[in-house]
């Protein structure tokens, strides 16, 4: 692999951070408009700045993307339409998304932009990859649960560019798959709205006693850094290193794209790299403490003691003075005016605006220094922690008031005594010539000399262009205006620029057709275990499915019909699908784009892991499918479609889907697989409304937590369904028999009986 093949990808929440990455070295950056991205709450960009940005990107050799990946209902579909039109106009490089609806509506009608599969979408294996590559999507941005060796297998057997995050904030939960937010508040990550449960505190019960006494943030991973590990990630194939960091401040973009460059530079010149400065400046900006994730570890490494912004360390309280109001601080790093302090016990930020040192008012403080600060507050004796750098955000503000970027130009200048003079400039393929107004004339005295006139043409200064080769054709008796020469230069540099941003694509009108539904009347019953032995002694005569998992599936009962879960084991799967069992079933349900690939001779099911939000996405997989859990009655109204509808009226919810174990994390602070922890105890988590979640752990050590109410609706007699659908987890052979038999009452018109008997949650159906 070559170095222009690696492309480092950069966050920006802001034009400032946009600027900050490409001064720094990013091959390409990645933002969000004010609408569909999956970072509602940065900054983010209108239509007229997404117009500069995209020229201020291609003005300097960088590409530009545009992240749409948020889930659309029918009605967003239709509203996205000009915004893509807009996007597409004006020369956007690529489209990040999630929603498969959004995909068939791109892939149909704006045939010159690339589309990349967004991390939103789960895929995490070679089969999930093969699926979007026979889809002809340009580029896959695997999950970031997987490993180097995992990733490094992908990449080598499939001929799409693969993403990868190499360094920043990690989710808890598989993105794309995590409720949490939407399920508490209604603020959901799929809708761009995250509110970021996983950073708040809670407590883990197990049985009946609260045990994490100590540690708050249990859910809370720190940063991904894998700097240290460049070398393995080039080796291993990857086309993208991507950076997380939307709603970050332009002095992170900055520093860490800078780090980043340095280290890939480096590995293609062969040269030793000193990355410890690298690694504290990054710091100094933001981290949550730094770990390797998934990527080089067997599990995530958690922020328990503070989910935010640790900064770095600077020193300890000493003593503190109520009625000076000064706190004595010793330093072990540098302390400047402006710095902006923590106080992690407290929770307590502090912007340093004077600084004393015996007693006299100073800049800044150094290592080993004791200083003072004014503090109106009492707060615990505690280390302290700088969070803001002054001199950093300073010396970006600086740096980005010059241009860095400098793309090689060739010129050619050329004329004859009594002609007007032509120059050319060429930038790859790209060539423009103007000629000046004022003409060659014979010199008297002194000629004008090639030297001089390749000065004058040199001075491109602050432009994004620097002079690489000049030839020049000029006589040598002859003379020329410097000041006309100057304004041929400026021309023709302003008349390459408009060349390099001035690209447009033609858009047209679109209009989604108007699907026609089949009517969705009557209802039957289908049951869903994640466990066989959860169906001893059930009477499932007014049923007519029942999914199992694929790894319990023997063709048992005709009502039986194997499913794959959204986490399973890849080796077991493929010893299923070359099973006789497999042979024998006639219909299956899928939750990942990895055994959807797989499956080609069977009536497929797509789960609610799928995210069949819209008529389009329907279209596009057509398949019968389980409605997601985040649409709402009238979104389920909404859909059109020929294809059976299956809607889960009972369930316990997974709010998250986690290949972290938190068990196990609390008793060895690591993921120690089968250490049955989970086998001898039941955990709950507790959040700061004293609502409770439990913790349920499958066959593969991974967790789920599972929401505080259950899902129980009984208001089925309109719903546009085929099937009520009742999922079950954990739940006793006495509730399930209640349960069904609750549902044979609804489906056939009567109130129900057993729903007063829980805790009920309606969600989105709650409006």
């Amino acid at each position: 692999m070559k170095r222009e093949d690696i492309e480092l990808l950069a966050p920006a929440g802001s034009f400032d951070a946009l600027k900050a990455a490409v001064q720094n070295g990013a091959n390409a950056i990645y933002l969000g408009g004010q609408k569909f991205g999956a970072r509602a709450f940065a900054h983010n960009f209108d239509y007229d700045a997404l117009k500069q940005a995209v020229d201020y990107c291609h003005l300097r050799n960088v590409k530009l993307y545009v992240t749409v990946n948020t889930l659309y209902t029918n009605q967003q579909i239709e509203d996205i339409i000009p915004y893509i039109n807009y996007l597409y106009e004006i020369n956007v490089d690529a489209l990040i998304i999630q929603d498969m609806g959004l995909y068939h509506l791109i892939k149909n009608n704006f045939p010159n932009i690339e589309i990349h599969m967004s991390t939103q979408a789960s895929v995490r294996n070679i089969e999930g990859v093969r699926y979007f590559e026979e889809q002809h999507v340009d580029r896959v941005v695997l999950a970031r649960e997987m490993s180097i060796k995992e990733i490094s297998e992908i990449c080598h057997n499939c001929d799409i560019d693969i993403e990868v995050f190499v360094h920043g904030a990690l989710c808890m939960s598989y993105s794309g798959q995590c409720l949490m937010s939407s399920m508490i508040a209604k603020r959901s990550g799929n809708k761009g709205e995250c509110g970021q449960p996983c950073r708040l505190p809670y407590q883990l019960k197990e049985d009946d006693q609260v045990i994490s006494l100590q540690d708050r943030y249990l859910l809370s991973p720190k940063d991904l850094c894998s700097i240290e590990n460049v070398d393995q990630l080039i080796e291993a194939g990857i086309k993208s290193f991507k950076v997380e960091g939307r709603m970050k401040r332009p002095e992170y973009v900055g520093e860490v794209i800078k780090a980043y460059r340095k280290a890939i530079d480096t590995y293609f010149s062969k040269q030793k790299n000193s990355i410890d400065t690298d690694i504290l400046n990054m710091k100094k900006v933001f981290n949550r403490g730094f770990t390797k994730g998934f990527l080089f570890n067997d599990s995530l490494e958690l922020a328990k003691k503070i989910p935010g912004n640790q900064g770095i360390k600077i020193g300890k309280m000493l003593e503190y003075s109520p009625k000076k109001k000064l706190l004595q601080i010793q330093l072990e790093e540098e302390l400047y005016q402006g710095d902006r302090i923590y106080f992690p016990k407290d929770d307590f930020t502090r912007t340093i605006t004077k600084l004393y040192n015996k007693g006299k008012l100073v800049n800044y403080g150094k290592k080993g220094d004791v200083v003072a600060i004014e503090l109106d507050t009492h707060l615990k004796m505690q280390d302290i922690f700088k969070v803001v750098d002054s001199k950093i955000v300073e010396q970006t503000e600086q740096f980005l008031k010059h241009e860095h970027v400098k793309l090689p130009v060739q010129m050619s200048l050329g004329g004859v005594i009594n002609s007007p003079i032509a120059l050319t400039l060429t930038y790859k393929k790209e060539k423009i010539t103007v000629k000046s107004n004022a003409i060659i004339e014979e010199a008297y005295k002194t000629p004008l000399s090639k030297e001089r006139i390749t000065e004058q043409l040199s001075k491109l200064g602050n432009t994004t262009f620097t002079l690489d080769k000049i030839r020049i054709h000029f006589p040598e008796n002859g003379t020329f205006s410097i000041k006309e020469l100057n304004n041929l230069r400026r021309e023709a540099i302003s008349k390459l620029e408009t060349v390099l941003i001035d690209k447009t694509r033609e858009t047209k009108d679109i209009h989604l057709d108007k699907y026609q539904s089949k009517k969705h009347s009557s209802k039957v019953l289908v049951l869903q275990v994640n466990d066989l032995c959860q169906l001893e002694n059930i009477d499932l005569d007014e049923v007519k499915e029942v999914f199992i998992p694929f790894y319990q599936y023997k063709a048992q009962n005709d009502k039986y019909i194997p499913y794959v879960p959204f986490l399973y084991d890849e080796i077991q799967f493929k010893e299923f699908l070359n099973s006789e069992y497999y042979r024998l079933c006639s219909k299956i349900q899928v939750n990942d784009f990895g055994a959807l690939h797989q499956i080609k001779d069977k009536e497929i099911v797509l789960g609610y892991h799928m995210n069949v939000n819209n008529n389009l996405a329907a279209i596009e997989f057509n398949q019968s499918f389980v409605v997601p859990y985040e649409l709402s009655k009238k979104d389920i109204q909404n859909y059109c479609t020929d294809k059976e509808i299956y809607f889960t009226a009972y369930s316990q919810i997974k709010n998250m889907n986690m290949k972290h174990c938190i068990i196990s994390d609390y008793h060895f602070s690591k993921k120690v697989k089968n250490c049955q922890m989970c086998k001898k105890h039941q955990y709950i988590l507790i959040d700061r409304m004293s609502k409770e979640f439990k913790i349920v752990t499958d066959r593969y050590c991974n967790n789920y937590v599972i929401h505080s109410h259950r899902f129980y609706f009984d208001k089925l007699q309109s719903l546009n369904a085929d099937y009520v659908l009742l999922n079950f987890i954990d739940e006793s052979h006495e509730e399930i028999e209640r349960i069904i038999d609750d549902f044979k009452l609804i489906i056939h018109g009567n109130k129900s009986k057993e729903k007063r008997n829980y805790d009920t949650f309606l969600g989105y159906f709650s409006d």
